[in-house]
């Protein structure tokens, strides 16, 4: 098998491809990482949350990283990690309009592309939904490799 560096085009093709990815953020000192439907659009990757844990964990240390691979078998696989800055895209004022971008990439991407991102765990309390939001990362730097046989 052969490893070898992918270049950065390679890189944004495969995020551009792939639907669901890794992020991971810093919650209290603690490396933190969690799957997340996105898509990739021109040094973007856009998402969708509840405000809970790894949303909070971004907006206390939003420098993130973001992980998507595939793996056919042990000697044929490619992955490429993402580096950049959360950025949250509110209903209103300037970046109005990336959230609704962020909304029609992500309805044009996949049918029920909210799940899971709009479901909490179950609670007997019966606690009202806490409010969601669209965010994005602004890739700063993408590497990747993959193995050929």
């Amino acid at each position: 098998m052969i490893v070898s560096e992918m270049t950065a085009q390679e890189c944004r093709s495969h995020l551009a491809e792939s639907r669901v990815g890794r992020l991971g953020c810093v919650s209290d000192g603690v490396p933190y990482v969690v799957p997340v439907s996105f898509v990739y659009e021109n040094g973007h990757i856009y998402s969708f949350s509840l405000i809970g844990h790894k949303v909070e964990a971004m907006r206390g240390h939003p420098q993130v990283c973001f992980e998507v691979d595939e793996i056919r078998s042990p000697r044929d696989w490619w992955s490429v990690v993402a580096f950049g800055r959360y950025e949250e895209l509110p209903d209103a004022g300037p970046r109005q309009g990336e959230r609704d971008k962020a909304w029609a990439l992500l309805q044009k991407a996949r049918s029920n592309w909210w799940d899971p991102g709009s479901e909490t765990p179950r609670s007997e309390d019966k606690v009202a939904r806490p409010p969601h939001l669209f965010f994005r990362i602004n890739v700063e730097k993408i590497t990747g490799r993959r193995g050929l046989v």
